[in-house]
């Protein structure tokens, strides 16, 4: 058998395995499980604490784990983010239902409907209060890039 011919057969013997990389596809909630069937999910993860019941749902993590998008649904709920490190990481909400008042430790009051977005920056400090919502989330920490 000559070389030319060796070479074709491994490397047809190969391209199997070679193409057998996971492929990379885009993430999409349907209307469906925005609408509330997501929390119906096995990996749903529910939790109560101090009486706010919850439910999140993560819908993709990068390979560096440093971005993450989801949703969540949270009951009526009061919550302090105190200094000195304060929110953990940048957070972007788009609000499906209901809303919060995020009220700044410099007393600045917003209030977020639903419909409407906001972005919690990393160290952010402050309080939050909630009748109950459901979110979409996006999440960005850097520090949790694996070096």
């Amino acid at each position: 058998m000559n070389r030319k011919v060796l070479t074709i057969m491994v490397c047809c013997a190969l391209a199997p395995a070679l193409g057998s990389a996971e492929t990379i596809r885009p993430v999409k909630d349907s209307k469906g499980e925005l609408a509330g069937a997501m929390f119906s999910r096995p990996d749903a993860v529910k939790e109560k604490k101090d009486g706010n019941a919850t439910t999140d749902v993560v819908t993709f993590t990068s390979s560096d784990s440093a971005f993450q998008t989801g949703m969540f649904r949270s009951g009526p709920a009061h919550e302090e983010v105190k200094g000195p490190d304060g929110f953990p990481y940048t957070e972007f909400l788009y609000f499906i239902s209901g809303g919060m008042t995020l009220t700044s430790a410099d007393g600045s009051v917003m209030v977020v409907h639903a419909g409407e977005a906001v972005t919690l920056p990393k160290g952010w400090t402050g309080t939050v209060d909630t009748k109950g919502y459901t979110k979409l989330y996006a999440t960005y920490t850097p520090a949790d890039i694996k070096k």
